[in-house]
């Protein structure tokens, strides 16, 4: 066996802004086999070239994909996204990650007149079914953590795989190695309960903070089943690559 086959794969990971970073996600990356490096542009750190990962994880924040004037390196990542889609390297994008790569296959974005956030039924297209890495959900009950009020719409290239709620573009592929969601695999009840007190968003009618860390707390289990095999998939896809 060569030694490449023997090292753990290499995810490089970009955090955007301070409290959303790979949280739990991260962990079920590196339990399914993988070394997971986090640079932080936000921070002054470079972010660094690609050719020593296998992959890249793109994380959320509250700008929008197109705030380049307060986050300087946004036009460095769009570049990796596109780089990604025309097959360079595989990478999996979450919320504003998604947005990004939405914009890379020329699909618009635009803000929803209220936003997201709580706990949203979703569910598996059959092109999902039979996604190398999303295929690992079916079948399953999909209860995801949505938070965001920009909604990206399907690239003309792209395969829809999980769709759910008025925002229907919930997770898809765009080529053969760029994955995109809106939900959040890696949020935990900590976690959004940080994002609300720090949040200037109108929260949806009927929801207040109680009712949405609630809904966290109650779909907890299966946030973790499913993030926790969507993790592994995504290892396992590449492994599947040396």
């Amino acid at each position: 066996m060569s030694s490449d086959s023997q090292r753990r794969v290499r995810i490089l990971a970009i955090e955007h802004e301070r409290g959303t970073g790979p949280q739990r996600f991260g962990e079920w990356l590196v339990e399914a086999g993988a070394e997971v490096v986090v640079t932080r542009p936000y921070l002054g750190e470079v972010i660094p070239a690609l050719g020593s990962f296998d992959a890249l994880i793109v994380l959320g924040g509250s700008a929008g994909p197109l705030d380049d004037a307060e986050n300087p390196w946004f036009p460095e990542v769009r570049d990796l996204l596109r780089r990604s889609v025309g097959g360079e390297f595989p990478s999996l994008n979450i919320c504003l990650g998604g947005e990004m790569l939405a914009l890379a296959g020329d699909a618009a974005i635009s803000r929803r007149a209220h936003p997201q956030i709580g706990i949203y039924e979703l569910s598996a297209t059959s092109a999902g079914e039979t996604d190398p890495v999303f295929g690992s959900l079916a079948g399953t009950r999909l209860p995801s953590v949505l938070f965001h009020q920009e909604e990206m719409a399907l690239p003309a290239d792209a395969e829809l795989l999980i769709t759910g709620s008025d925002a229907p573009v919930q997770a898809f592929r765009l080529g053969e190695f760029a994955w995109g969601t809106q939900f959040h695999p890696e949020t935990d009840v900590t976690q959004i309960s940080r994002w609300l007190d720090g949040n200037d968003l109108a929260l949806p009618a009927g929801k207040s903070e109680d009712s949405i860390i609630a809904e966290v707390e109650t779909d907890d289990s299966a946030l973790v089943d499913n993030g926790r095999r969507l993790a592994r998939s995504f290892v396992e896809f590449l492994e599947g690559l040396r």
